[in-house]
């Protein structure tokens, strides 16, 4: 009955250990592709050295089996990419905003003159 226990006991760390060494695969490759449209959009330089950084970490410590603070640094390494990201659209968004509102100022000149000019003929018919 012991031997019971003991053998079950080993298949289930087994089971254990090769669900997270799976999530971490899976993890490792979602990094490495929100990392390779972060690269390839050029994001926030400074945030993507800090993801580069903790990617490192991860596959540092995915070699010495420390699966968790592997897949803490997977994680942070991720969300550094995306906020790379998010940063670069909202500057993105920021400039194409600045050339919207320059465009609209020009439009409401234009129309004031254009308001000016007929005002005046207006005056000269009369």
């Amino acid at each position: 009955m012991k031997s019971l226990f003991f053998v079950s006991g080993i298949a289930m760390l087994t089971l254990v250990g090769c669900a997270n060494k799976h999530a971490l695969t899976r993890s490792m490759e979602q990094t490495e592709g929100t990392r390779a449209v972060a690269t390839e959009i050029k994001a926030d330089s400074a945030t993507m050295e800090s993801a580069n950084v903790h990617l490192d970490s991860a596959k540092a410590y995915m070699e010495q089996k420390k699966n968790q603070e592997a897949m803490n640094a997977l994680e942070t390494s991720r969300l550094e990419y995306r906020l790379a990201m998010l940063r670069a659209e909202r500057d993105s968004l920021k400039t194409e905003d600045e050339r919207v509102e320059g465009e609209l100022r020009a439009d409401v000149e234009r129309k004031l003159l254009y308001q000016n000019i007929l005002e005046n003929e207006n005056k000269e018919a009369k």
